[in-house]
């Protein structure tokens, strides 16, 4: 976890930012920190310089177009080193320290590296840029070194020309715009941080890199892992096309979406969207280099999950016997035994007449459990960003519990959640008669934030249409909601944030609604010590944490029997 900025190293952070631009009368809208939170001099210094030598009101728009897209941190990456390359050259002239201090910083970056084949390559631009400083070299595709060659400005460009180099530049590699729209009323376009920032909110150029400039935004209801809603231009058929492309085609018709709408989307959630999907892409076309990024880093992600069950399998199958044997042993004991007719077992007296006169062989009688096949599970995965560190556990969990249902016969549904802009997303990798198709979970991956509330709803609402007597959730989360589309507020509130007490209120309403309509809602906990008081308000005494794959039987099993003794 990143320590927090404290306010010390926030005053030497616009300090030095000051010092860089030989200005003191403007608040700055980035400041940079190394990994222990301590102000970083060389980036500061360039932060400000970028204000002394060019016409920032000018560049400042281009910045802020980036947060009508899901990547603006790697878009702010690459522009920031483009115009660290051409302040450098400008600056150098009268400090010329500057460059003893440009190479230390390079080698302290360099030095954190931490590259692996399937890392972003806008990653890989940055350490190559680096690289260059250092004089040393850096392999990169050609692709990757055209683009880097392009980005590095010269120090000769005024502010307009490398404006100009810029847009060209991410028209021509990223296929994207860098023109800020006008603000106008129209539909909610929300902007989340990667992971959840301390006091201020982080805009990293990169992940896993250790020492690495951080920016953070000055006065911003963003502060404090808050999201900020953004607005966009898109018609609503528009964005429900851009959703729908990123995520899969909705299982459901224009006219039965609208009217699950109609139902779903209601309270706190009546400006919300859903797009429930299989995951089906409309077409494979990649439309721009980030595109194809985030395609890659999944792929990789589901390589991952992959890798990580096969390398437990030894324990998976343990558990998946334990698991297995608990839960037929609590249907058996649990569930009701039933009489029914038959042509063979104990003989019905007041029915033997019916076998001459009617010809009727059902004239016995024998005791059966309820069927397996009256109960189903339904299993819910949180897929929001907080969870992107153990993507690999939670899949390998889900595969488990779902091996050992499939096992003793119970239908099982397996689903992901995650919400962006305005919609909640439900990805379907498996419905109940796909029996044996439980490896589909390894492509779980992890986007944007997360609505529980407005996923339990939906997701009931589907459990609902089923033939099962006996309906189950489990839902695989850390108990954080956070959306960045907002609720309406009471009093003199219009909206309010969907997270921390107000998104778990919501979150608690949905399961004691789901729980009233006879669908046992169960939590299987992912998150940090932090947040088990959140688990218990939501779930009460229904969660278990579980830290491993060898207390899955026991804590899963313990969930289900006692919800299976409770029907």
């Amino acid at each position: 976890m990143r320590n927090a900025v404290t306010e010390p190293e926030a005053r030497r952070a616009v300090n030095q930012i000051w010092n860089g631009a030989g200005d003191h009368n403007f608040v700055p809208d980035f400041k940079a920190y190394d990994a222990e939170a301590h102000a970083e001099l060389y980036w500061n210094t360039v932060i400000g310089a970028v204000r002394k030598h060019y016409d920032y009101a000018q560049i400042e728009p281009v910045f802020l177009s980036f947060q009508e897209h899901e990547d603006a941190d790697a878009y702010e990456l690459l522009l920031w080193l483009g115009l660290e390359n051409a302040v450098y050259g400008r600056e150098l002239r009268d400090r010329p320290a500057l460059e003893e201090l440009r190479r230390e910083y390079a080698a302290r970056y360099l030095a954190g590296l931490d590259l692996r084949f399937d890392s972003p390559w806008y990653e890989k631009l940055s350490a190559a840029h680096f690289s260059r400083v250092l004089g040393k070299p850096f392999p990169l595709d050609k692709r990757s070194e055209a683009l880097l060659d392009e980005l590095e400005f010269s120090p000769e460009l005024d502010t307009e020309e490398i404006l100009t180099r810029a847009k060209a530049l991410f028209a021509k590699w990223l296929q994207i715009s860098l023109e800020q729209r006008p603000k106008r009323k129209g539909l909610v376009f929300p902007v989340f941080p990667k992971r959840k920032a301390v006091k201020a909110r982080y805009r990293p150029f990169g992940a896993g890199f250790a020492d690495r400039p951080q920016h953070s935004y000055g006065a911003s209801k963003a502060d404090g892992g808050e999201l900020q809603e953004y607005k966009t231009t898109l018609s609503g058929a528009q964005l429900r096309s851009f959703m729908e492309a990123k995520y899969g085609r909705s299982m459901f018709s224009p006219e039965e979406t609208q009217q699950l709408e109609r139902e779903l989307c209601t309270g706190k959630h009546e400006r919300a969207h859903l797009l429930i999907t299989r995951g089906e892409k409309g077409s494979d076309k990649i439309q721009n280099g980030f595109e194809a990024l985030k395609r890659q880093q999944e792929e990789a992600q589901i390589r991952r999950n992959r890798a990580y069950c096969m390398a437990h399998s030894t324990q998976n199958s343990t558990a998946i016997l334990a698991l297995t044997a608990k839960i037929q042993n609590s249907v058996l004991l649990h569930l009701r035994p039933t009489a029914v007719r038959s042509p063979a077992g104990l003989l019905r007296a007041d029915r033997a007449w019916r076998a001459p006169v009617l010809n009727e062989e059902r004239i016995f009688e024998r005791t059966e459990q309820d069927d397996m096949g009256g109960v189903s599970v339904d299993l819910l995965l949180d897929a929001s960003t907080s969870q992107e560190n153990r993507l690999e556990t939670i899949s390998n969990q889900a595969f488990v519990i779902a091996e050992s249902l499939d096992r003793c016969g119970i239908p099982c549904r397996i689903s992901s959640f995650c919400s962006m802009t305005g919609y909640t997303i439900v990805h379907i990798f498996r419905d109940y008669a796909e029996k044996g198709k439980n490896e589909r979970v390894f492509d779980y991956v992890a986007n944007g934030c997360n609505r529980d509330g407005l996923a339990i709803r939906a997701l009931c609402r589907l459990m609902r249409t089923n033939s099962s007597e006996h309906r189950m959730l489990v839902v695989l989360s850390d108990v954080k909601p956070n959306d960045a589309l907002k609720m309406p507020g009471i009093g003199d509130e219009e909206f309010v944030s969907y997270n921390a007490e107000a998104g778990l209120s919501d979150t608690a309403q949905e399961v004691r609604r789901a729980r009233a309509e006879g669908i046992a809602v169960v939590c299987v906990f992912t998150g940090e010590d932090e947040d088990v008081p959140s688990a218990r308000l939501v779930y009460e005494r229904d969660f278990a944490r579980i830290r491993s794959v060898t207390q899955l039987a026991d804590a899963v099993g313990k969930l289900i029997q006692n919800q299976i003794g409770s029907l």
